[in-house]
Formats: C-alpha cells, structure tokens, sequence
C-alpha cells in the first residue's frame, strides 16, 4: 500500500472496507470536490464538463480551482447529462483544454456510468464521480455485473450534509483506488485544510442537535425558516458561505471534516437501515401516485437507485409549493434553477440561459418528494394525495 501521511491512512481506515481504496474526508463535500480538482491538476486554462442541473457550488468548486465550466444538458427522464449529452458538449467545445468530467446521479438515478466513464477517459478526461445524491445506487455495466456508485470514475465525491441520508450535518469524503492519486490528496489533506475553528465546531454540534428534534415533514417548513434566519444572523454554520453565490472563494475554503463529524460518519455508515427504509418508501410512492393516476418514476434496466428525493414533474410549480408551505406538508423544489439555488449568479459560474433547455425545463417543472427517516408511510401517502388534488400533470 501506498505510504501517506499518519492523518490521511487514519481516514481511509475510517470508511474504506477494501485496503485498496483510499478514503479522506472534509468539513463539506465541495472541498472534497475541490481537493478533486487540485489532485487531477486542474487549473486556469482547464476545463470541466459539468451537469446543466446541478448545485451551484459545483461549478463553484471549479471556479475556486481555476478552471472554467461547460455544461452538459440533462436527459429529461434521469435529469442526468447522458453519454449523448456530454458527447455533444464535448464536440461543441471542441479544441479547449477539457481535463475531466463529472459524472451525477441526480437524486440518486444513475445513468450509463461505466459506459460514460470509458468514453471520457477515451477522450483524455478523468472522471469525477459525484455521488451526493447516491449512497447505496448500483449500476449493471455491459457485461451485466452490478456496481456500487463510485466505482467507475477515478474518484468518488460524496456528501454528509443535512438533506443526506448519512448526515454529519455538513460534511464529505472523497474515494479513490488511484495510489498517485492518493498521494495529492494526501498532501492538499494535510497542508492545504485547516481544521475548523472552536466556534464553528459548537455551532455544529448545537445545529446536530437541534436538527434531531425538529426533523420531520410536519415541522419542514418551520425548521427551514428558523434556520435560514439563524444562518443570517451567524449564529448558525450554513451550507453556503458569504460570497459564494457570487463565485467568490471563501476565506479558510478548505477545511478538514472534525472529529465529531468523523465520528457520527462511522457511527451511520455502521447501519444500512436508513438504505433500506428509502428503497421501500420508493415503492410506497410508486404505488400511491400509480394509484392516484400520476406519473411513476421512470427507472432504467441498468440502474438499481437508492433516492435522495422522488422527483415528479408538475405544470405549476410554484403553486404546488406555496400549496404545501400552508399545508406545512414537506415537498422540495431543488433544482430550482440549471445551478440551484435560483439565487445564484449563474453568470458568475459561466452559465448562460438557453445553455441546456432540458436543464432549464427540470427546474421549472420538478418538485420532489421527501424520503427522510422522519417519513412515514402514511406521511407518503399523504404527500401524493395532496400532489393528486392540486398538481397539473
């Protein structure tokens, strides 16, 4: 095995159940994005083809690095580019320096990710394996054998913050088999992260806290306005930073994941019942909107997803959700723009409206249905029955 620093092999040892995999860990998951970007060599001049629906901080990790941002249009059944979509982003951008791909599983749907990663690095590209919405997704390859998401790109991302089925309230790990590899991210670990500050590991841990008793559907809208006011007050830790809307990098970026988030990591991947809590709300919502005539998820053969959230396209957005603010019923509108937030500065990130119709599309018709373990079968049901009496399908 390659040798890496005391701190790093402590972490590949934290979650890596194959000595060959190497594990490091981050305070969010965009710095493991990020130290991603770093470890390949991408910087000014580079760039990445990314996702046209998609959070804005990952164009943001990009950015940050240096490089610059082309956007693959999404297939608007997996809301995932596909290899036809990120072929012609290629050829249109043809003659640029394009260094690596990312490859996403929106709300947890995966595409031709084998096939998709073989094209890429056939093209010169690394492949980037976002995996924030995909904690348990397979995938079959054209051989028929069956994958764990992250196992067809060079380095896996993951995400642990608070919307994640295994969440450190923020938090993420980055996975990789690559030794050289390994070895650069090892080094951007241990002397590019600092570690979080005193303050930001109370406020933490307070929020941890917190989030436990007011996690559920009933209390959602509530809970979301409480800490969005608490988050502009600073005296809750966000998700996002001062200027990063903007494109602007924050003051001490890159952070190191905490020994309470390390901790409460190992302690949830310990349990796969929160995996097979989600796969059987699935089925719940497939037979609820079956039964009320609405639109069931479609699934590819090759694909095998544990969501993150159900997607259902509607006419009226926007109703539906101010609907389901007054109902206190949960209901999500992310991705609400190409790069949600729609607050964002897309223009900042390189996007451009017109970029990726079916991006732009998604974000004006999904909503998305919760699949927490605060969800209850019956909260399901009711969820669908409120989609079935006001959603224009």
């Amino acid at each position: 095995m390659v040798q890496i620093s005391q701190s790093a092999s402590a972490q590949n040892a934290l979650l890596s159940g194959a000595p060959s995999k190497f594990t490091f860990t981050f305070w969010k998951g965009r710095v493991a994005l990020y130290g991603a970007f770093k470890a390949l060599g991408i910087g000014p001049g580079d760039y990445v083809i990314v996702p046209g629906y998609t959070c804005a901080m990952v164009p943001g990790a990009a950015l940050f690095a240096g490089a610059n941002c082309i956007y693959a249009d999404i297939d608007s059944e997996t809301y995932s580019p596909s290899l036809g979509t990120y072929s012609d982003a290629f050829e249109v951008n043809h003659g640029k320096r394009i260094k690596a791909l990312l490859l996403q599983h929106t709300y947890g749907i995966p595409g031709t990710s084998p096939r998709i990663a073989a094209w890429a690095r056939a093209q010169g590209m690394a492949v980037i394996e976002d995996c924030a919405h995909s904690l348990g997704t397979r995938y079959c390859d054209d051989r028929g054998i069956w994958q764990e998401a992250g196992s067809a790109g060079d380095v896996a991302i993951f995400s642990s913050q608070w919307s994640k089925p295994v969440s450190t309230g923020l938090g993420g790990w980055l996975t990789t088999t690559n030794k050289n590899l390994a070895k650069k991210l090892a080094r951007f670990h241990d002397e590019e992260c600092n570690d979080p500050s005193f303050r930001e590991l109370s406020l933490l841990a307070g929020q941890v806290v917190l989030r436990s008793l007011f996690s559920s559907p009933r209390l959602y809208w509530i809970a979301a306005d409480v800490f969005r006011a608490l988050a502009g007050r600073g005296v809750f830790v966000g998700t996002n930073d001062s200027g990063e809307f903007d494109g602007k990098m924050p003051e001490r970026y890159a952070k190191k994941m905490s020994g309470l988030q390390q901790w409460l990591l190992k302690k949830r991947l310990a349990s796969t019942a929160v995996l097979v809590r989600r796969r059987n709300l699935k089925l719940v919502y497939d037979e609820a909107l079956r039964s009320c005539g609405l639109p069931v998820l479609y699934v590819p053969h090759h694909a095998d997803p544990v969501l993150l959230r159900y997607p259902v396209r509607v006419r009226n957005k926007a109703e539906i959700m101010e609907k389901a603010r007054r109902k206190r019923i949960e209901i999500g509108d992310w991705f609400n723009h190409p790069l949600h937030p729609r607050e964002a500065n897309a223009d900042a990130f390189g996007y451009k409206t017109g970029m990726c119709p079916e991006g732009e599309r998604a974000a004006s018709e999904v909503i998305n249905l919760p699949l927490t373990e605060r969800t209850t079968e019956k909260q399901a049901r009711e969820a669908v029955k409120f989609l079935s009496q006001v959603a224009e399908i």
